[in-house]
């Protein structure tokens, strides 16, 4: 299946998974998909993310449960507000939804003492490439950017998305541009995928 834009990668998906989701509705979002606790406990099973000290998630309501495992483990949990509004460091084990990313301590990046081993984003769409489709802000690259032009992320650093098994295509690379950061694990309810 060949599309003309990114754009109407997002309306096939989001028509697609919409049945599969949990409030809110999927459009214009990151689709927050019934079974992306399955997906998120996958991340366990990567030796980067055992041997992680500190990891980032973007807000989305489809990381939660990756969110809480970071913290149930003790380490570092480094995650940017909606809108990107700042980025914010936890700690304790709370419950880190959306709302209570709040409670973290405003970040000051150049003093954050760990790297970041695990960069965890969602996806509208994803290829097996590693190339990612974001619900159109460019926030989810602006985030690598940051973080890398900061210092903040390790060298080895692994880029993992957590998608639904239908968000995942064989190629989406045609529709790529300069500025699209690639993802190096792509974790589903069903599969952990290294990209080629």
């Amino acid at each position: 299946m060949k599309f003309k834009n990114k754009e109407e990668v997002r309306q096939y998906i989001w028509r697609k998974i919409e049945p599969f989701c949990n409030f809110p509705s999927p459009y214009g979002r990151i689709p927050n998909f019934k079974d992306a606790k399955k997906a998120c406990e996958k991340v366990r099973e990567l030796e980067e993310y055992r041997n992680a000290e500190c990891v980032f998630s973007a807000p989305d309501s489809v990381l939660l449960r990756l969110r809480e495992i970071v913290l149930e483990d003790q380490k570092t949990l480094l995650a940017v507000l909606p809108r990107m509004k700042g980025f914010v460091v936890l700690r304790e084990k709370v419950k880190p939804t959306i709302e209570n990313l709040k409670l973290g301590k405003v970040a000051n990046l150049k003093e954050l003492r760990e790297k970041v081993g695990i960069f965890a984003q969602g996806c509208v769409a994803v290829d097996l490439n590693g190339f990612r489709i974001g619900k159109g802000s460019g926030f989810g690259d602006k985030e690598f950017e940051i973080l890398k032009k900061e210092g903040v992320l390790a060298k080895d650093v692994l880029f993992v998305v957590v998608a639904h098994d239908l968000q995942v295509f064989n190629d989406l690379s045609y529709l790529m541009e300069e500025h699209d950061v690639k993802a190096d694990v792509i974790l589903t309810p069903t599969r952990v995928i290294r990209v080629k």
